[in-house]
């Protein structure tokens, strides 16, 4: 059953966090906006090297066998990159989106995870039984930094945002009580993204928990699926990208919209040669906004919060008289996809690539 924990007792708070399988470095670092400066050092010692060269020690290993202790560089959400040293893989995790749980899971290391945050919506249903068996730790608009600490995490893995004082706790801090991080490079707003992040998240966290081999062979199975998109779209003809808005909780003529600044789904769309109309996200939109953007596609993003209202939302669309001129409705180049299929920063928006890839041409 799923247990829910959101009360902990003050003595709880003060347990220190236990020391094994983490060695703490966090080593600021100025460098932003280039994950290719990314590092993954095995070593024979304890000091960081930051060359991401691969040493001597390395190569004389079987190459899907870590070699601790393993130095790797994660990235707040100001873009600020630590190091993080483990000196064996984890075993007790918190993860605080579905994208990092899915992963695990994906990985066999489901027995890992200690604690999630209480998903927005329904798991992906591959594992489904699973996240019922899973701790909530609570919801991510009322998570502490307090709660988090006290459940005895070695690792924390997940989205760039939540760590902040105001959330998980800062890295630095994190690292200062001996609890590694790592943050998704698919999920941070301040370095450059490509889809190649997500992929390069695989192989990473298959490195954290010496389970390389079956990493790589699902994220050489992601690498596949973008290649062949790529080349599907290098064989079209048409030159200028498809127009495409991505549409939220659309409700008597008005909307709320994502915009390109969600830096992940921009670069997804520019794959299949797509962009999207609005560089921000804006709410409150109506009917004569939805006419001047003018889209070929919308992209009606579904959540359960918004159930009730996304149940008749493509319908009222197409049946609305003062939008037929807009192409998306005149063609009803409307497909509704999931919040967590879009929105998320794992594995699954390859499957929303093909998706869209398909509907599009």
């Amino acid at each position: 059953m799923r247990k829910n924990i959101y009360k902990l007792t003050a003595s709880a708070l003060l347990l220190a966090v236990l020391t094994t399988g983490c060695a703490k470095t966090s080593n600021t670092d100025s460098s932003k906006g280039d994950t290719s400066n990314t590092t993954v050092t095995e070593q024979t010692t304890d000091d960081t090297v930051d060359n991401g060269e691969v040493s001597d020690t390395e190569e004389t290993k079987d190459s899907s066998e870590t070699v601790y202790p393993l130095s790797i560089d994660t990235y707040g959400p100001d873009g600020e990159k630590y190091t993080q040293t483990f000196t064996e893989a984890p075993s007790k995790v918190i993860t605080n989106n579905p994208s990092s749980t899915d992963l695990l899971l994906e990985l066999g290391l489901g027995d890992k995870i200690i604690g999630i945050l209480k998903p927005d919506n329904a798991p992906d249903e591959k594992w489904a039984s699973a996240y019922e068996n899973l701790t909530v730790l609570g919801d991510k608009m009322t998570m502490s930094k307090e709660v988090i600490i006290g459940a005895e995490p070695d690792f924390i893995f997940g989205r760039t945002m939540p760590f902040n004082d105001e959330s998980m706790g800062k890295i630095e801090d994190l690292n200062d009580m001996n609890i590694n991080v790592y943050t998704e490079l698919a999920s941070n707003f301040v370095i450059d993204q490509s889809l190649d992040n997500v992929i390069l998240d695989v192989r990473n966290i298959g490195k954290i928990f010496n389970v390389s081999e079956k990493a790589d062979t699902y994220a050489d199975s992601l690498q596949t699926r973008l290649d062949t998109i790529k080349g599907k779209v290098s064989d079209i003809s048409q030159s200028e990208p498809v127009k495409v808005l991505f549409m939220v909780t659309y409700v008597d003529g008005t909307f709320n919209t994502f915009g390109a600044n969600s830096a992940l789904q921009s670069e997804m769309l520019k794959t299949i040669n797509a962009e999207n109309v609005l560089e921000t996200g804006t709410s409150s939109l109506t009917s004569e906004n939805l006419v001047s953007l003018n889209p070929d596609v919308i992209v009606y993003i579904k959540s359960d919060r918004n159930a009730e209202t996304d149940k008749t939302a493509v319908e009222s669309l197409l049946a609305d008289e003062t939008i037929q001129s807009v192409p998306a409705i005149a063609n009803e180049k409307i497909i509704e996809i999931g919040y967590d299929e879009i929105m998320d920063y794992g594995a699954r928006i390859f499957d929303t690539l093909e998706t869209l890839y398909d509907f599009i041409y």
